[in-house]
């Protein structure tokens, strides 16, 4: 895999609090940003793999949509072990988290991942990343797909336990040793603005620090209340009809969108630049439903407008931290 290595110098916590709250103010009438030790993420309502967001942050873009565009490339296959690798991740401990497509070669078909993956060296001694068996490894990943069955409601989506810990096609994953520490803590109610929450704060740090200091951040929000949109990848066209040709088309007829109420736990990773030109998925969010139903999916927007039917007030509670080093690795 070709991999490339870029720093990511951050500003201060509170400085990127002070940016972010004022970038949420403009769409949401209630925003927060602070600095605040990390909450036991294992915990309810996150589920998550490993406790903190601290220590050695990082974030990998791996892949891309051209391993699904123009026609899907089956072998772009991942193991998240071995890409923490690639990340000079080290095997003593981690944790990722993010955003990716499923292991179709696993589970025989094509969906969406939310990576949640943590790793101990057993014995606290050093092993190889790429062998699993070496590691005490926490594999909370979720799979969420559509069901061959159709319901009224139209095609069923299921959310369970990834069975592997790989993925395939693409990945954008935050990496840390899952560490307690100084993290984000950031808020946000009743949305009046165009942009959804994780582009609001996108926009707000492009805005202050510009293409000349790009930035990159990952963590997870949990959507408290109020209702949002998801897609959810159906498994792959038949031969026949492909390549992909009409990315409207796709998005219009292909893909399987739900809205689902709160709460849904979301696992995002955005940049606020790509001076580089690195061809970077500039943010990728998914989600999943944590008391085991079927919500879930690829992250698009709350439904807190008045636009889609009857307004009920959002609010969102995430947990974020900057990246020190930006990997791109296996670029299509």
């Amino acid at each position: 895999m070709s991999v490339t290595v870029h720093p990511r110098p951050a500003p201060p916590l509170p400085d990127l609090a002070n940016v972010i709250s004022k970038a949420l103010k403009r769409n949401f009438t209630h925003a927060t940003a602070v600095v605040v030790p990390c909450p036991d993420l294992r915990e309810k309502p996150f589920y998550l793999a490993a406790e903190g967001l601290a220590g050695d942050t990082r974030i990998a873009d791996v892949g891309g949509q051209g391993n699904l565009f123009p026609s899907p490339n089956f072998d772009a296959r991942f193991s998240l072990l071995e890409l923490a690798g690639r990340m000079g991740m080290s095997s003593e401990c981690g944790f990722l988290l993010g955003a990716g497509a499923a292991p179709w070669m696993h589970i025989g078909h094509n969906a969406e991942l939310a990576p949640n993956l943590s790793w101990k060296g057993r014995d606290g001694l050093k092993a190889d990343l790429a062998d699993s068996q070496a590691m005490d490894v926490i594999n909370g990943s979720r799979v969420v797909e559509v069901l061959p069955q159709t319901t009224t409601a139209g095609k069923a989506i299921n959310c369970r336990p990834s069975p592997t810990n790989n993925c395939a096609l693409m990945v954008n994953l935050f990496g840390s040793k899952g560490h307690p520490g100084p993290v984000l803590k950031v808020t946000a109610r009743s949305r009046t603005g165009p942009l959804n929450f994780t582009n609001s704060i996108r926009a707000g740090l492009l805005e202050a620090y510009g293409e000349e200091k790009p930035l990159s951040m990952g963590g997870v929000f949990l959507l408290k209340r109020g209702k949002a949109k998801f897609h959810v990848m159906p498994d792959f066209p038949a031969p026949e009809d492909l390549p992909f040709t009409d990315r409207k088309k796709l998005e219009n007829e292909w893909l399987e969108y739900q809205i689902c109420q709160a709460p849904v736990v979301c696992l995002t990773v955005f940049h606020s630049a790509d001076p580089e030109g690195l061809g970077l998925r500039m943010e990728h969010t998914h989600c999943f439903d944590a008391d085991g139903g079927n919500k879930g999916g690829h992250y698009h927007y709350d439904l807190d407008d008045g636009a889609h039917g009857e307004r009920e007030e959002v609010e969102y509670e995430a947990y974020l931290n900057a990246a020190e080093i930006l990997y791109r690795i296996d670029r299509p």
